[in-house]
């Protein structure tokens, strides 16, 4: 076997590693949401819908989006300086949002309609610190390549959350618990991380004990990697407030019951993008850095991920275009067929999301954070505008969520190519500079 070979046998194993956990994970959730939905209802899942929606949208920058950059330095040393840096981050940014909350946090959802979530707010601040900590240790497991690690914390953890939220339904099912333990599931999760890593630290000798880090080395990272801050981190919250935007408006104009409806779908749809995409993407990632590090062509391995990822999606997108109504009712309930006609026209725009992920993991390591910040402010406002044509317009909540999806259809397609056109530029500039 050749080392190209031994190479690409490694990554497709690391990647049906990630899926497998990641399939686990799903299949466990999936098992238990048509207990959930039956047990909560649609109104209350709404509430639920909103609330995910705002922590959606903040917890992408809770830690600035340092942790993305764990995977980029050569040395491991680096790497921990930005998780450190990471945590200490998230730490600030959740008290200042605490802060905010206290002063403004209440007239802002009545003068947004949500008045459902009041008694919610002041958990987000401690979603967003958990999401930080769950997606720094993450990062720190995917640089280490500790793939099955991940994958088996990944299935504990989908089936002592889903038993915990089916448990208190049976109890007491309002959209308080509803609400408060799905909250809980990144903190338990993060946690069941951190352990795992402390404890594969005590039986692998190689690693070296996590000493402090010194302030300068810490001041140092955040300094070399400061574009995160300065341009991936405002791309990021405004990638999350256009995805999440549809559930919020939503339930301003259309009600709770329709928020719910929408975000029992979008949260059925993502799960092929989660348990395929990202898989695909997380392992893709390391690779990809490790070749613009050592100036190798990357565009072939884009594109392969991408027809491979348009190949596997083709199927499961297409059967809830199909049937989605059937298929909603049947598995969550007769009540939540409206929400299978919205996951018709959803499905199109998330199989576009699906097969974008390693155009959209290639970009912090071609350092196009600067140029992604441009392309979503222009994707905000296409989605926006189509978010608001549905709603002020047609008046309708399908038209509304057609109008979103065609939206984003545009926009992760664009994206592809755009990212495509930049991988090969920069390879053609490296062998003009090797000339030269």
């Amino acid at each position: 076997m050749g080392l190209g070979e031994l190479t690409r046998s490694k990554l497709l194993r690391n990647i049906l590693t990630v899926v497998s956990g990641t399939a686990g994970a799903q299949v466990v959730a999936m098992a238990f949401m048509p207990i959930i939905t039956r047990l909560y209802g649609p109104e209350n899942y709404g509430v639920l819908g909103v609330f995910l929606g705002l922590i959606a949208m903040t917890v992408p920058v809770a830690a600035l989006t340092y942790p993305v950059s764990i995977v980029l330095p050569r040395r491991d040393d680096d790497g921990r300086n930005l998780v450190k840096l990471s945590l200490m981050v998230a730490v600030g940014v959740a008290a200042f949002a605490a802060v905010l909350l206290v002063l403004f946090g209440t007239p802002f959802v009545a003068l947004m309609g949500m008045d459902a979530i009041s008694p919610f707010l002041m958990i987000l601040p401690l979603a967003m610190f958990c999401g930080a900590c769950l997606e720094t240790a993450q990062q720190w497991l995917i640089r280490q390549q500790r793939f099955r690690l991940t994958a088996r914390v990944a299935i504990a953890h989908s089936l002592v959350h889903n038993i915990g939220r089916s448990g208190a339904g049976l109890v007491h099912a309002s959209a308080a618990v509803l609400v408060i333990t799905t909250i809980l599931g990144p903190l338990l999760h993060a946690g069941m991380l951190f352990f795992a890593i402390r404890r594969n630290q005590e039986i692998d000798r190689k690693q070296p004990e996590d000493q402090p880090a010194e302030v300068s080395s810490i001041l140092g990272v955040a300094s070399r990697y400061r574009d995160f801050p300065i341009y991936r981190a405002p791309q990021a919250l405004i990638n999350a407030v256009s995805q999440n935007l549809p559930t919020l408006v939503l339930a301003a104009y259309f009600g709770a019951t329709t928020a719910g409806f929408f975000a029992i779908c979008k949260q059925t749809l993502s799960m092929p993008t989660n348990l395929i995409g990202k898989s695909v993407a997380d392992v893709y990632y390391p690779k990809l850095a490790i070749s613009i590090q050592q100036e190798k062509p990357i565009s072939r391995m884009l594109i392969k991920a991408f027809i491979s990822l348009a190949a596997v999606g083709l199927v499961p997108f297409a059967t809830v275009f199909f049937f989605g109504p059937w298929l909603f009712a049947f598995v969550f309930g007769s009540e939540w067929a409206m929400a299978g006609e919205l996951a018709r026209w959803l499905a199109l725009s998330e199989y576009a999301i699906f097969i974008s992920r390693p155009c959209t993991v290639a970009a912090p390591a071609l350092q196009l954070q600067r140029r992604f910040l441009v392309i979503e402010l222009v994707s905000t406002s296409l989605r926006v505008g189509a978010l608001f044509i549905g709603a002020l317009w047609l008046q309708d909540a399908r038209g509304t969520v057609i109008a979103f999806a065609i939206a984003s259809i545009v926009i992760y397609i664009s994206l592809i190519f755009i990212v495509l056109f930049e991988a090969r530029k920069w390879y053609l500039r490296l062998q003009s500079e090797t000339v030269k």
